[in-house]
């Protein structure tokens, strides 16, 4: 006898549904789950280059750094 599956996977125009037992996931995960598939979405369709990401990166660091630095320097 087979094993009903922990999940089931409709397509219904463009949307996908997805359902499962909601004793299979708690919320808090179900969250993070869906905030990855929305950044991985965000960066297939990001034009940005590795050199563009680190010099933004580095920007958002000193920008934060000078934000925080009165807690730390006297």
């Amino acid at each position: 006898m087979p094993e009903k599956a922990i999940y089931n996977i409709t397509l219904d125009g463009q949307d996908i549904i997805i359902k499962f037992n909601k004793n299979i996931l708690d919320q808090e995960s179900l969250s993070k789950f869906l905030e990855y598939l929305e950044l991985e979405t965000i960066r297939r369709r990001s034009h940005l280059t590795e050199e563009q990401a680190t010099t933004l990166a580095d920007e958002i660091d000193r920008d934060a750094w000078l934000k925080i630095k009165h807690k730390f320097v006297g």
